[in-house]
C-alpha cells in the first residue's frame, strides 16, 4: 500500500490491490485504461493481468517489482517482460520513501 501512496504523491491516481484477481476485477469495473501497472511477476495471475491491461491500453507502462535475490527463471509467471524493474531491498537494507520516489520518477520520465 505504501508504494501506492508514493505514486499518489507523484501525481498518479493509485489503486493498490493485494491480488491480481482483485486488481483485474477493479480494472474491468471502472473501464478506464491503466497508464502504469506495477506488479510482482511472481504473483499468481500476473501474466493475465498484464495481458488484459495491455489490451486496454497498448501504451501501458509496466513496472515489475522483484526481490533483489529473485531470478528471472524462478518466476511463477514466465513471459512477462518489461524494460522497467524496481528491486525490493534485501532484508536489512533500508530504502527511504524519497529514494523509491526518485527511482519511480526516473523510470517514468
Amino acid at each position: 500500500m505504501w508504494l501506492g501512496e508514493i505514486f499518489t504523491e507523484l501525481g498518479y491516481q493509485a489503486f493498490p490491490a493485494l491480488r491480481c484477481r482483485q486488481a483485474l476485477a477493479f480494472i474491468q469495473r471502472i473501464q478506464v485504461p491503466v497508464a502504469v501497472l506495477v506488479i510482482d511477476p511472481e504473483l499468481h495471475g500476473a501474466q493475465r493481468m498484464v495481458k488484459v491491461a495491455s489490451m486496454a491500453n497498448p501504451a501501458l507502462r509496466l513496472i515489475l517489482v522483484r526481490d533483489a535475490t529473485a531470478s528471472e527463471s524462478g518466476a511463477s509467471e514466465p513471459g512477462i517482460q518489461s524494460r522497467f524493474t524496481l528491486e525490493r531491498p534485501s532484508p536489512g537494507d533500508a530504502i527511504s520513501r524519497p529514494e523509491w520516489a526518485a527511482k519511480i520518477r526516473r523510470l517514468l520520465i
